[in-house]
């Protein structure tokens, strides 16, 4: 499926296609609808004006192209192309007199503008203008901070596509606008804001194992608002893989671990002790480590603890909480929860885990007393859908 408005489809309103340019003269051409007719030449030029001029320059890519037919004259065709081939969709009014662009310019770009008139005896003129986009300065450039998934990744049927931004936007409408997923086979989805800088997009249920997903972020000229622009385009693809959910019962002590819905193992367990509890609620992981160095000054304990090598870390959360091999825990595991917040398993446990999971993989976390917020992490599907669909600029 796809959401959000393409960048510059090669799409030409009106009718043929537009005739070889003969500059401000006149010639014989055909007419639409007459097919191999010959018209003669007229002694007068069609008027044809457009916006911006022939030659301008610095012009910002929100200003409106258009070319009007004078005297009762009308559009046959008109293109608005750039050096690359690509061009921006437009459409004409009901009287076939003014070709406005529907979609905003790319920066550093010289456009060029060609437009077909016909006149009442059906004689044709073709004429081109040519104008060149503003470069938008460093301090006014929105750009993408982060994006996920990775161009290439196999992912789990819980991930989000993550956009993080430089700069808080102002006008999400627009920049929401100019991001389009699509997805095979089509499955529908949306965008949502969960920070003024921070955008993802995720299906209504979880992922279809085999999706194919392309995502293009046409940023470049696009007016975020408060004199930013969009800095540059990027576009990624990812798989989705099959179905792997883990259960985690921090009452029960005990993780099940569901592939397609069937469970296939269950392992003992060590949670948050109280006051340290471990989140709650629906995650999808983030990423995962074979080592990672962990310290309780990171995540705001003090000098409680500070481990250089903890094993088989599975990222939850941007607050510090991973499933990892705690073998110091052992001996709780199953019994009582003890940790700092972390989800604790024996080494060998805990290495199955992490050669079994894939970053978007989906965790849920029961019996807790802490529930954890959408966008600490992959915490999207904590919000229906209704609550989803409210947080994007664009409605569905």
């Amino acid at each position: 499926m796809r959401t959000g408005t393409p960048r510059h489809p090669r799409r030409t309103l009106g009718v043929a296609a537009v005739a070889t340019l003969i500059g401000g003269a006149l010639g014989s051409a055909a007419v639409p609808g007459t097919a191999n007719a010959t018209v003669q030449p007229v002694a007068t030029p069609i008027p044809l004006t457009s916006v911006p001029t022939d030659g301008a320059t610095g012009i910002h890519t929100e200003v409106p192209v258009s070319v009007t037919a004078q005297s009762g004259e009308q559009l046959a065709s008109v293109t608005l192309a750039s050096p690359d081939g690509s061009t921006v969709p437009g459409s004409l009014n009901p009287q076939g007199t003014v070709w406005t662009a529907d979609d905003h310019l790319r920066t550093r770009t010289r456009y060029t503008l060609t437009a077909t008139g016909v006149a009442a005896d059906g004689a044709q003129v073709t004429r081109s203008s040519s104008f060149t986009t503003f470069a938008p300065s460093a301090d006014s450039q929105l750009k993408f901070q982060t994006t996920e998934p990775q161009d290439g990744d196999l992912v789990g049927v819980g991930m989000p596509i993550l956009v993080q931004f430089t700069h808080p936007v102002t006008d999400r409408a627009a920049v929401e606008k100019a991001l389009v997923v699509q997805t095979d086979p089509p499955q529908s989805g949306h965008w949502s804001w969960l920070s003024d800088a921070r955008l993802d997009w995720r299906p209504e249920s979880y992922w279809q194992p085999g999706t194919k997903v392309r995502v293009s972020l046409n940023l470049d000229g696009v007016p975020a608002g408060s004199g930013q622009y969009g800095g540059t385009d990027t576009s990624f693809a990812f798989n989705v893989g099959r179905k792997q959910m883990s259960l985690v019962d921090l009452s029960k002590h005990q993780m099940t671990v569901y592939d397609n819905d069937k469970p296939v193992r269950t392992l003992p367990v060590t949670g948050g002790k109280p006051g340290d509890d471990t989140w709650g609620g629906t995650m999808a992981v983030i990423d995962k480590s074979s080592s990672v160095h962990m310290t309780s000054r990171s995540v705001g304990f003090g000098d409680a603890y500070d481990i250089p090598d903890v094993r088989w870390a599975i990222h939850l959360t941007y607050s510090g909480t991973y499933i990892h091999a705690a073998p110091w825990s052992v001996g709780s595991q199953g019994y009582a929860n003890v940790s700092h917040g972390c989800v604790g398993l024996s080494n060998d446990r805990a290495a199955w885990l992490f050669q079994n999971t894939l970053p978007g993989d989906l965790v849920q976390v029961v019996n807790s007393p802490k529930t954890v917020a959408p966008g600490n992490g992959y915490g999207d599907w904590m919000e229906s859908w209704n609550q989803w669909l409210s947080g994007s600029a664009v409605k569905a």
